[in-house]
Order: C-alpha cells, then sequence, then structure tokens
C-alpha cells in the first residue's frame, strides 16, 4: 500500500512539472500577428476645368510714321476716331522737301549738260576718256538722287496701314517730326483682330494645344457666354512666376470690346487622364518607378510590386498592380514581411 501512495505522489510531482515546463515554454513563445491599418485604393480623373482669368486685347496693332522729317503741316484725325486702310492721317510741311526735290532736277540737268560736252571735246581729242567716264558718272548720281527726293516728296504724308481706331495721337500740328517717328497708335478693331490673353501655371499649359475649344465670361456682360479657341501657346515664361502665356481667338464675341477688359477664360480638357491612387505612406520600398506595397488576403499580409505614374502630394497615382486591390495597408506596412499574419485595427 505504501509503494502505491509512493509512485502515485511520484507521479503527480512527474505531471506538474511537466505542464509548468509546457506552461513556460509557450510564455517565451513570440505573438508574430501584426496590427494593421487599412485604406482604400482611391480614384483619380485630372479632367477638370481650368479656370483662369484674361486680359483682353487686340493682335493688330500699328504706329505710321513720316519716312522724312519735317514740320507738320496738319493732322487729320484725332482720338477715338476709326479709320480705314489708306485713309490720309497727317501730313508735312511741304517748302523744305519741294526744294530739295528741285535741287536735284538742277543738279541732274547740269550732269547732263556736263556730259554732253565732255563727249563733244573727247571727240575734238580735247578732253580725256577719263573725264567722259566720270561725266557720265555724275549724271548716273544726279539721276538717283533725284529719285530718292522724289520718293520722299511722295511719302511726305501719313496714311493707315489697317482698318482700326485711332488710340493715341502722338504728334500735332506744328511738331517737328523726326524720319520713323509715329504720329499716331492704331488700334485693329475687326472681329478678327480682338485676342484674350492669360497666364497659365506649367502644369495646366502642357495640357493644352491649339485648337481646344473655350468659353469666356466677361466682366461686363456676366450673364453670356462666348466661344473662343487655343490660338498661341508661348514658349517662354515671361516673369519669376514661372507661368506661361497663352493666347486664346473669340469665335463669339460681345459688340462692343476694349482693351483691358477682363474675363473668365474656361477651359475643358478634352482628354481627361484616370487612374488609381493609393496614400504615399502605403509604399515600403521604391526606385521612382517601382514600388512595393501590402494588402491583406485572408489574414495575411500579401506583398504587392506596383508601378508609379506620378506623385501628388500626399498620394502617388498607380500605372499598375493593382488590380482587384481595393485596401492597401498604411500604418504598420514598414514592419510586415510577405505572409505574416495581421489584424486589422478599427
Amino acid at each position: 500500500m505504501k509503494k502505491i501512495l509512493s509512485f502515485l505522489l511520484v507521479l503527480s510531482v512527474f505531471a506538474a512539472c511537466k505542464q509548468e515546463a509546457k506552461t513556460d515554454k509557450e510564455s517565451i513563445q513570440p505573438d508574430m500577428t501584426q496590427y494593421v491599418k487599412l485604406e482604400p485604393v482611391g480614384q483619380h480623373s485630372d479632367g477638370k476645368t481650368i479656370q483662369v482669368l484674361g486680359i483682353t486685347s487686340s493682335k493688330t496693332q500699328a504706329t505710321p510714321a513720316f519716312k522724312t522729317g519735317g514740320v507738320i503741316e496738319k493732322t487729320y484725325v484725332k482720338e477715338g476716331d476709326y479709320v480705314h486702310k489708306g485713309q490720309l492721317l497727317a501730313t508735312l510741311l511741304m517748302t523744305e522737301i519741294d526744294a530739295q526735290v528741285e535741287q536735284a532736277k538742277q543738279a541732274f540737268a547740269k550732269a547732263k549738260r556736263d556730259a554732253e560736252r565732255a563727249e563733244i571735246m573727247y571727240r575734238d581729242s580735247v578732253a580725256t576718256l577719263e573725264q567722259v567716264q566720270d561725266a557720265r558718272t555724275g549724271v548716273a548720281v544726279a539721276e538717283k538722287t533725284l529719285e530718292i527726293a522724289r520718293f520722299n516728296q511722295m511719302h511726305s504724308t501719313v496714311s493707315a496701314p489697317i482698318n482700326g481706331r485711332i488710340l493715341k495721337q502722338l504728334l500735332h500740328d506744328g511738331e517737328i517730326a523726326g524720319p520713323g517717328m509715329p504720329v499716331y497708335a492704331i488700334l485693329g478693331v475687326n472681329k478678327k483682330d480682338w485676342i484674350v490673353t492669360a497666364k497659365l501655371i506649367d502644369q495646366d499649359w502642357a495640357k493644352l494645344k491649339v485648337g481646344d475649344p473655350v468659353n469666356f465670361v466677361f466682366d461686363a456682360y456676366p450673364n453670356k457666354k462666348y466661344k473662343g479657341l487655343v490660338s498661341k501657346k508661348s514658349v517662354m515664361a515671361t516673369d519669376a512666376s514661372g507661368s506661361l502665356d497663352v493666347e486664346f481667338s473669340l469665335l463669339t464675341q460681345p459688340k462692343s470690346l476694349a482693351i483691358g477688359m477682363v474675363c473668365r477664360v474656361k477651359i475643358k480638357q478634352p482628354k481627361a487622364t484616370k487612374g488609381l491612387t493609393i496614400p504615399i505612406e502605403a509604399i515600403v520600398k521604391s526606385n521612382g518607378k517601382q514600388a512595393q506595397i501590402f494588402t491583406v488576403k485572408d489574414g495575411k499580409a500579401k506583398l504587392i510590386e506596383i508601378g508609379i505614374s506620378q506623385l501628388m502630394g500626399d498620394r502617388v497615382l498607380v500605372s499598375s498592380g493593382l488590380d482587384d486591390v481595393q485596401q492597401v495597408v498604411t500604418i504598420g506596412a514598414i514592419f510586415l514581411e510577405d505572409g505574416d499574419p495581421v489584424v486589422v485595427a478599427k
């Protein structure tokens, strides 16, 4: 009986020790479960309408001037007047110019007489061949001088080179005009002359092409929309801001326009770029064009290779790799390995 009790005591002690050892072993076993947070994959489209302020101006301008200098005898139009191409605008006092023409005539006539005498004297062996040749050269020079004087006489008036409106009168009756000095500033006011210019940031500038349709809403005519087209894109930034000029032509326009009128230009991009985006913190490794992220499948982390199309602030536009992926791991992603068990935190 004593032997049986002793055996049972030893057996119970052994079992207790075994259970304690098992408990100690389990207590030192690490818990490999990771807690992570998921974020949904987003949709992106850059086909939004671009809006920018534009300024009205005219692409046709002219500053007619006298070809020669002189005293202005008369100006025939004033600021604000409408003029047509070829209309007489101003004339010079012709006293000096006519005298120059007469002087050139007399010089040409004398040169011809001198040449004729030289020819006669050469035939009589009194003059040399060189003297005859010099006389002939004198005739040619005098003739060209007369042509120049007559040309200046013909261009001693100023005519309108375009149809337009006198924007500014720069010189008046009795003032002295130098050669090439503008007398008027003329603004083209035909329908085809009006344009709208605007400054766009480089990203918006790159999305446009010549011929894209646009809409205008003028502050002076707030309840109406007018149509136009992108007619010209600048290839150089005009100031330190880095913005680029874009010119728009008007297909329809108000009855009355003036330089400096403000309008809102609305440009709807004809082709929208669409794609999928993920938070930038979901990326665990990247070389600029390729990256690695994690998603969760069947309670385990799944490593995915994706292609990067563009960085967009706190999100990344993805070009490939997100087929059938609805959510990506953000918080906790950098601690994961492929296949790790995870628990999604709420």
